[in-house]
């Protein structure tokens, strides 16, 4: 039997399998299904090279004989499977290369799916090979790696060579034709299907409603949303809202308490406790409900924060919380994707993957650490943090130089020596770092060394030294490097302060702050202005899941409000506000207020289609902003400013000129698949385009000793220092006078005594 006549038996076989599966898990719940599995359509998805993980700059890979081997990965969603696939190679071998002696192989998960020889005809020129790929080769998590063999002499070759290159192209496709599976009712699997945990794509989840939204159930809803965006991390998550209805495709949460629920599910039983069931959408082939219930709206917030914290034993095709204990509320600081800056970190305890403190290889890989700091770290030129670093490494020649890099964000730290005598080494480094510069100032320059989110690079670099004599060559075979990383090396940010300066949406933007301070956002409040208005909810939603990305943890005590009353300020007083929609009336009585929230006309107007882009910075304080003017533009803005409320408080607002401008928010929202960027105090948001500004009254959120500030504007203004210099030392000489002065006059009185005795 032929290969791909097998596969499409196996894959067969699997579907008639899992649907028996679902049949079975459904008639012990009572429920049936008419589902039919074998008609799931297949879906043809097209990834470029450039897409796939560990590519060059270029999108492409770039094989020399130094480096003749490179991997890239992709990844397959669990509720997936591939009936077909292929890789549509375009690659350029050297025009200097061998014909047929010199070739390329493609090996996927360790199994060679081609090896392609260079004819003379495709020496210089971009050539393009189909690769029919083995589906059973495919896994979850699969590797394709190229081998290039090249040749450009019959005798005594380097294989540093400049002649030995082969380049494959970004235009390189991978095709897959996926299948979704019907699986079982059965939350074993949780997260899958409802959160994407193996592929890079980002994953979309439908929240729907029933027609009456009261706070508890918008609470609920946000918990889960944040608890996405830990499941999914970098990957990001989109949350579609949606109010008595389902949507057209895709898997989607449900909330409904006895008294209050979906029209469809109207008939849905009764419940006792909080509960979470997944079921069928009985209109899809494949996509899944999952019904969070609970008897009142109150008990709906429980549901949620035992899917959020763990406390709940997954089985079969629902899970009842019988007994829910509230867990200690989180401390400042103390997210679990930061840093601990109140004591020394091990580099190990930094990772995301096993083996990412080890690369092997003639040039290895760069080692790669992300550091995640609170975004409110105080650094003056002058701050340092110390390092202890433990590494072992492949003995290099003692011939040449080799060397181990250190670089923070890509800006080159130190480089140290790798020694030919010894196969380990440590270093204790005390490393200068620059944090935000002129914070005092009217202007604020952002570190080029380190911000919220930091790149650690150790880069290995060993020197290869090849040398023959005419008419005597002799031939040696390399041996890959081997470097590590010891992962009980330490790294201190200890002893550093907590200050800001404020409104700063770049802060929020790449680290939720200051909502993020305390990771369950216990400190925080959301203010919806229309809660039947979906664009609005997913703004919540989506934004909640993008802090939860960057937190690592659930925001499991925030406040939420719809449609604010003036009766609520009581309550909110003392939280910093998430505002979505438009601004209650009670946050516009301030002066710096109205100058922030009475801006936006002109704003968006000036911002996009004005041919002069800094007019609006011309005439800040006098431009009349208002937001909720109805241009249909599809514009959006997000706007901070000191909360009226209270002084020590931010208010952060997600608005836009209309339902499109708030629909384009939410797709910026989206944590890792947003081309905009946001700063200053406000920022409009056109499509993939973004302008900051600052406008209204600045101030600080930390604690910083006056001797700090003393000692920052000395280290910004050394005229002053001069000057501070030249005053310390009159006043001690003249101390020294007046002590030099009383100590004559006491001799001299002295003196006198005796003489008159």
């Amino acid at each position: 039997m032929r290969p791909k006549v097998l596969t499409k038996v196996i894959t067969a076989l699997v579907l008639a399998i899992t649907s028996t599966c679902a049949f079975a898990v459904d008639k012990t719940d009572n429920k049936s299904t008419d589902i039919k599995v074998q008609n799931i359509s297949s879906i043809e998805q097209k990834i470029s090279l450039a897409k796939l993980d560990w590519t060059d700059a270029s999108g492409g890979l770039a094989l020399t004989g130094s480096t003749p081997k490179r991997n890239v990965q992709f990844y397959i969603k669990r509720d997936e499977i591939i009936t077909d696939a292929s890789l549509e190679l375009y690659y350029t071998p050297s025009p200097s290369l061998i014909p047929t002696i010199s070739q390329l192989n493609v090996y996927l998960n360790g199994l060679l799916q081609k090896s392609i020889p260079i004819k003379k005809e495709d020496l210089g020129v971009k050539n393009r090979v189909l690769i029919p790929i083995e589906n059973y080769a495919i896994k979850d998590q699969n590797q394709f790696e190229f081998e290039f063999i090249g040749h450009y002499s019959d005798y005594c070759e380097n294989p540093v060579n400049t002649t030995l290159w082969l380049n494959i192209s970004s235009q390189t496709v991978l095709s897959l034709t996926k299948q979704k599976l019907h699986i079982a009712n059965d939350l074993s699997s949780f997260p899958v299907p409802f959160f994407n945990v193996s592929t890079s794509e980002k994953s979309m989840l439908s929240f729907v409603f029933p027609e009456k939204i009261d706070n508890d159930m918008l609470k609920a809803a946000s918990v889960i949303a944040s608890f996405g965006g830990v499941i999914t991390k970098w990957r990001g998550i989109d949350y579609p809202a949606f109010i008595n209805q389902l949507p057209n495709n895709g898997h989607a949460v449900v909330f409904l308490t006895n008294d209050n629920r979906p029209d469809f599910l109207k008939d849905y039983p009764k419940v006792d406790a909080p509960s979470i069931e997944m079921a069928d959408i009985k209109a899809s082939q494949s996509d899944k409900l999952l019904i969070i219930s609970a008897p009142t709206s109150e008990e709906l917030i429980i549901t949620a924060k035992a899917l959020a914290v763990g406390n709940i034993l997954f089985n079969g095709p629902k899970a009842t919380v019988l007994d829910y204990k509230e867990i200690e509320k989180r401390k400042a600081y103390d997210a679990p994707e930061w840093i601990n800056t109140q004591k020394q970190v091990t580099l190990g305890s930094l990772t995301d993957f096993d083996g990412q403190l080890s690369a092997q290889g003639f040039k290895p890989r760069p080692i790669d650490v992300t550091l995640s700091l609170p975004p409110d770290l105080y650094f003056v030129n002058g701050s340092h943090v110390d390092l202890n670093l433990v590494y072992k490494y492949s003995k290099p020649s003692s011939l040449g130089l080799s060397q181990l890099r250190l670089l923070i964000n890509d800006h080159l730290i130190k480089s140290y020596p790798l020694k030919s005598d010894v196969e380990t080494d440590s270093i204790t480094e005390n490393l200068p770092l620059i944090g935000n510069l002129n914070i005092f100032g009217q202007t604020q320059v952002d570190t080029s060394y380190l911000t919220a989110k930091n790149t650690l690079t150790f880069d290995f670099n060993y020197s290869s030294v090849f040398a023959s004599k005419h008419n005597e060559c002799t031939t040696q075979i390399p041996i890959p490097n081997r470097v590590e990383i010891d992962p009980s090396s330490t790294i201190d940010f200890s002893g550093l302060y907590h200050f800001t300066k404020m409104p700063n949406l770049a802060l929020f933007w790449q680290s939720g702050y200051p909502f993020s301070i305390y990771a369950d956002l216990q400190e925080s409040a959301a203010l919806i202005s229309n809660s039947n208005d979906v664009t609005e909810i997913t703004a919540l939603l989506n934004c909640l899941g993008r802090i939860g990305a960057q937190l690592g943890y659930a925001c499991t005590n925030i406040e939420i409000y719809a449609n604010p009353q003036k009766s609520d300020v009581a309550k909110i007083a003392d939280k910093d506000l998430l505002v979505i929609g438009d601004v209650p009336d009670f946050l516009r009585d301030d002066e710096n207020a109205t100058i922030v929230l009475n801006k936006t006309k002109q704003a968006i107007s000036t911002s996009f289609n004005s041919n002069n882009p800094r007019a609006f910075d011309e005439d800040k304080k006098s431009v009349a902003q208002k937001i909720t003017a109805k241009s249909e533009q599809g514009l959006g803005a997000l706007v901070s400013f000191k909360s009226p409320l209270n002084s020590d408080r931010t208010v952060v607002a997600i608005l836009a000129d209309s339902s499109k401008g708030m629909a384009n928010v939410n797709q910026n929202l989206i944590f890792n698949y947003n081309y905009v960027d946001a700063g200053g105090s406000l920022t409009v948001i056109k499509a993939d385009q973004s302008r900051s500004y600052d406008v209204g009254e600045s101030y600080y959120l930390g604690n910083l000793p006056w001797y700090q500030r003393v000692y920052y504007m000395l280290l910004e203004s050394p005229w002053l220092l001069m000057l501070l210099c030249i005053f310390s030392s009159i006043v001690f000489c003249i101390f020294c006078y007046k002590l030099l002065k009383h100590i004559q006059n006491a001799r001299l009185k002295k003196n006198n005594l005796r003489k008159a005795q």
